[in-house]
């Protein structure tokens, strides 16, 4: 699984490009959680705010570390954590919503 091209030999560009396609994807909901406003309003902000941040720091990573699998690593790394936090924060704003609809 380590010897795949993303992260032995790649410039880095592919996962900015894929990791800012997932943020877009990711923040439509959460933009639309906000603008409905309710109580997870505030989580959906606290994750959308989270996600950009991951993709900024994807973007510093890519430009600060030297070519290599490290820089790869780390960039894959980032985005994985992007995608645990939007997933999470998906979860906890749809517990959220129909926790009083099941009470």
């Amino acid at each position: 699984m380590t010897s795949q091209p993303s992260l032995r030999s790649s410039s880095g560009t592919i996962w900015i490009i894929v990791a800012s396609l997932f943020a877009a994807m990711s923040l439509v909901p959460l933009v639309g959680i906000i603008a409905n406003g309710g109580a997870a309003a505030s989580v959906a902000l606290v994750t959308a705010t989270l996600v950009v941040c991951a993709l900024i720091a994807m973007v510093v990573l890519r430009f600060t570390l030297r070519d290599g699998p490290p820089r790869l690593r780390a960039l894959a790394g980032c985005f994985l954590g992007m995608a645990l936090v939007a997933l999470l924060g998906m979860v906890v704003c749809v517990m959220i919503v129909w926790v009083p609809l099941t009470s």
